[in-house]
């Protein structure tokens, strides 16, 4: 593992840094709905929902796979996981997109257990002149982590809501914000899935409804592609090869942890960098 990609802190690595104090490596359990969910294993196809009919995600109350993950008819894995979040709103996620890759000490505080590395295309993230989803919208991030067992380096790309959503339907669902990115090899031109952080106010706070589509193997729009090659990497064979299904129960365990431990602390650093928010 390269010296600027290693799990933890190193001496030094918080030094000055006024976040240091949500440093915490010891992580709490996953939340209790999700710990349920995994017990039940893979789930029937049926209960997962294609990337195109994500507006179900708008409809009252919950769908039938919250937590959890299958693998559905067109090769693909569909992982959900619901999160709990008192005392978090959306401006506080959108804030934290846009300011956790300036430094992989901040993308560490997120899941110490996991994340080893982040940066982005364009390093805006203080750049007081911008709005917080300027500073992640179209600005891919080069994330190195791990997934279960295995230290993997991904490009996210995050996208406006409205390449995938109604999102004239939003004030009516309660949504705040969206989080919604296309997700990429670094070391190879192919991009294999699609992930969505929906956020649902509530009386507490909010919940974020995660979803990620794993298996949509496709060339990178960047890169010239024929269509043979195109149509072999969007096949479902190539998705069931590519993505196995031990995948699927890695990404609940991740998105499950990361989550709630980023609404442990979220509230209390949101505040320390906006003075005042919680007289609002």
């Amino acid at each position: 593992m390269s010296r600027d990609r290693y799990l933890g802190m190193r001496d030094g690595d918080l030094e000055d840094k006024p976040y240091a104090k949500y440093w915490n490596p010891e992580m709490g359990p996953m939340q209790d709905h999700v710990q349920r969910a995994l017990a039940c294993g893979i789930e029937a196809s049926e209960l997962g929902f294609p990337l195109d009919e994500v507006d179900r995600l708008l409809e009252p109350g919950y769908l039938p796979l919250e937590n959890g993950f299958t693998r559905l008819a067109n090769g693909q894995i569909f992982v959900a996981a619901l999160t709990k979040m008192p005392g978090v709103s959306g401006e506080m996620i959108d804030w934290w997109f846009g300011w956790h890759y300036m430094e992989s000490q901040r993308y560490k505080l997120w899941h110490p257990r996991a994340h080893l590395a982040n940066r982005a295309e364009r390093m805006v993230g203080d750049d007081p002149d911008l709005s917080d989803r300027e500073k992640y919208l179209a600005n891919p991030n080069y994330v190195s982590e791990y997934i279960g067992g295995d230290a993997i380096d991904i490009i996210i790309t995050f996208c406006e809501a409205a390449d995938l959503f109604d999102v004239s339907r939003f004030p009516e669902a309660s949504i705040s914000t969206a989080i919604c990115g296309l997700v990429g090899y670094q070391a190879s031109p192919l991009d294999f899935g699609r992930l969505v952080h929906l956020i649902r106010e509530t009386e507490d706070g909010c919940e974020m409804r995660s979803r990620f589509w794993l298996g949509d193997i496709a060339v990178r729009e960047s890169v010239p592609a024929s269509g043979l090659l195109n149509r072999v990497a969007g096949s479902p064979l190539l998705s069931r090869r590519a993505v196995p299904l031990t995948l699927g129960r890695d990404m609940v365990v991740h998105c499950a942890m990361e989550m709630n431990h980023l609404a442990g602390f979220l509230p209390d650093l949101y505040a320390d960098y906006h003075p005042g928010s919680r007289d609002v």
